[in-house]
């Protein structure tokens, strides 16, 4: 199953709060002016033929605003179903529920027009499968470490590239992820995604392209290609993702 593309998504989550201007010094901030520009919030749905997974997550920045160098904490949680081909089930096919979620401490580093984000942290993920499988190790509660990396870059006026990659003891899961995106309108983008996973039960790639609109203040961001996996029918794929920044 493709990740939590936030995951996918917070390179540019990242560079839409570096678009915002920073709020000028007060002698006093309150508890609401202290949170602007420092906290935003995601939710999306990924689904292909035989796997809908959704999530939802915010980041924060205690000590500056985003747009700036500095520490980041994390978190997110998220669920869905999917279908695995195997034979130890009647039919061939098993069906799996999944949950997991994660805790992340992490630092933004800026040089020109270059932004890379780091993390580390914990996560836990839990299968329950509808049919006994003793052959998958992808089933019951895990915990372990997971590490994320991810890269924004401006080109141009016009031009964005993004690379993410996240990997995770868990589950076994590595997943990377890069965008190219072109600016059509000042309220569309318009870009190209592909993609990789592997764990324990199943790799897979996609292949796809996106759009994003602003709305007031926020992105809508929906892309749809095409999904070739491992122990699956290769299919289409959409995604539908909000950001929310405070």
């Amino acid at each position: 199953m493709f990740p939590s593309p936030a995951r996918t998504l917070a390179p540019l989550l990242a560079a839409l709060s570096a678009a915002c201007p920073v709020p000028s010094a007060a002698a006093e901030e309150s508890a609401e002016a202290s949170l602007r520009r420092r906290l935003y919030f995601y939710t999306g749905l990924d689904i292909a033929r035989d796997n809908g997974y959704g999530w939802g997550g915010m980041a924060w920045a205690p000590f500056a605003p985003m747009d700036q160098e500095g520490l980041r904490l994390r978190t997110q949680t998220g669920g869905g179903r999917y279908q695995y081909r195997t034979q130890a089930v009647a039919g061939g096919w098993n069906t799996g529920n999944k949950t997991d979620g994660e805790v992340l401490l992490g630092w933004q580093f800026l040089r020109g027009a270059h932004a890379l984000a780091l993390y580390g942290g914990v996560n836990v993920v839990d299968n329950r499968l509808d049919d006994p499988d003793p052959g998958n190790r992808d089933q019951g509660t895990q915990f372990g470490a997971k590490f994320v990396a991810e890269w924004f870059y401006r080109v141009d006026a016009r031009w964005t590239l993004t690379a993410a990659f996240n990997a995770s003891t868990a589950d076994g899961t590595v997943n990377g992820r890069a965008t190219a995106g072109w600016q059509a309108f000042s309220w569309l983008d318009l870009g190209v995604e592909t993609g990789a996973t592997t764990d324990w039960l199943d790799q897979s790639a996609r292949l796809g392209l996106f759009l994003a609109c602003p709305l007031a203040g926020q992105e809508l961001r929906a892309s749809a290609g095409w999904r070739w996996s491992s122990d699956s029918d290769a299919s289409p794929y959409g995604t539908l993702s909000l950001f929310m920044p405070f």
